[in-house]
């Protein structure tokens, strides 16, 4: 597996890179996809980007489910399938586009989320004077407004500073995990879902630890105290 943060640093590395000649789809990342190098109106590669990317972090299995694909409609639908697509997206995420065509037509990885609600991504073949067949590595802003959805992999997780209930469901598991483990006796489902059992099961381990229990979500004290496996 692998997380977020090396995926990234793997897609900025190749910020440039440019296809050879130009307008003709040969480029190293359909050369991988394929096997060998194509040319031509029919290799469109934004989707053979992203499948290379996780495929030289030793990740593939992340990436639609280890599967092969060049196909952005067919990447929103594998995670819409599997429960891991969102409307607002995160470092990392998978972030499918539509320029008007009624599908997802093209695809980067979302590097930051901005504050004024657009998404710089790194992507694959684009430019600034063609958004989804440019012929270049390059790092974009885009909008809400050309944005689709956001499909999220199932990462291995960053350290966690503070868990929410908003927080994305790898990180809900996790502290779900480590409450049961530091909390004998009162096992909750391990689902990412926070519901009132979870709530419960954080005001025991806050109990448990002496601390108050009138606070509504896992802050860096007890995130720390989570990666301490303290239990008293």
């Amino acid at each position: 597996m692998a997380k977020a943060s090396t995926i990234l640093k793997k897609a900025k590395s190749y910020i440039g890179t440019k296809e050879n000649p130009a307008n003709s789809n040969n480029v190293k990342f359909n050369t991988d996809y394929y096997g060998h190098s194509v040319k031509g109106s029919s290799y469109p590669w934004c989707c053979a980007f992203v499948w290379d990317i996780f495929r030289m972090c030793n990740a593939s299995d992340l990436f639609f489910g280890g599967k092969k694909t060049a196909y952005c409609p067919d990447v929103e639908n594998y995670y819409k399938k599997h429960d891991r697509w969102h409307s607002t997206g995160q470092a990392g995420d998978l972030c499918l586009m539509d320029f008007g065509k009624g599908r997802a037509s093209h695809i980067g990885i979302v590097e930051k989320a901005n504050k004024d609600g657009t998404y710089t991504t790194i992507e694959g073949n684009t430019s600034k004077s063609s958004d989804d067949n440019g012929g270049a590595v390059m790092r974009r802003t885009r909008s809400k407004s050309v944005i689709r959805g956001f499909a999220r992999p199932a990462y291995d997780p960053e350290k966690y500073t503070t868990v929410k209930k908003t927080s994305d469901k790898g990180a809900i598991k996790w502290m779900q995990k480590k409450l049961n483990e530091l909390t004998p006796g009162t096992n909750i489902e391990v689902d990412g879902i926070w519901g009132k059992m979870t709530t419960a099961q954080l005001k025991r381990y806050w109990k448990r630890l002496g601390w108050s229990t009138a606070g509504s979500y896992c802050g860096k004290k007890t995130c720390k105290a989570l990666y301490a496996n303290r239990k008293k």
